[in-house]
């Protein structure tokens, strides 16, 4: 993320009725959400899919979501454009509450494939190498 609206650790006087990130390179338009939560109790207010221009996603906040006075995290996780999902956050603040910048730069990039999956394909892999070699030796011994 380059850029948002809310920027990252800005005081507002009103909460935010949308909210923009800009990216450094083209999301796709898969599995993106976003949500905003209270930064103190951790609820979550708002949970959605946004909208995506170009390098923009984007989400309109609905009028009942009007919390007040606080600090909130936007958190995201968007389809990168070489497919990888990348998850992140911003912070922002209303009326006299003070929040910390710096949550962008918590960029995490999950490389697709799980540690599991490699396990488990490791452990087939072996099974097949076994039976494989058992049935050589089978074959050999009938000869």
């Amino acid at each position: 993320m380059i850029a948002s609206v809310p920027a990252d650790g800005q005081n507002l006087d009103e909460f935010p009725r949308r909210i923009e990130m800009t990216f450094s390179s083209v999301p796709r338009d898969s599995f993106n959400t976003v949500a905003i939560s209270d930064a103190d109790t951790k609820e979550v207010l708002i949970t959605q899919q946004p909208e995506l221009q170009d390098q923009v996603i984007s989400f309109d906040v609905p009028e009942s979501v009007d919390p007040g006075p606080g600090s909130y995290i936007v958190g995201f996780q968007i389809t990168s454009s070489d497919g990888h999902s990348t998850r992140g956050k911003l912070s922002f603040s209303v009326g006299d509450h003070q929040v910390d910048a710096g949550g962008g730069a918590e960029l995490e990039e999950d490389d697709g494939v799980p540690t599991w999956a490699w396990v488990a394909g490791g452990g087939l892999l072996a099974v097949i190498l076994a039976v494989v070699a058992a049935v050589a030796v089978i074959n050999r011994k009938a000869a």
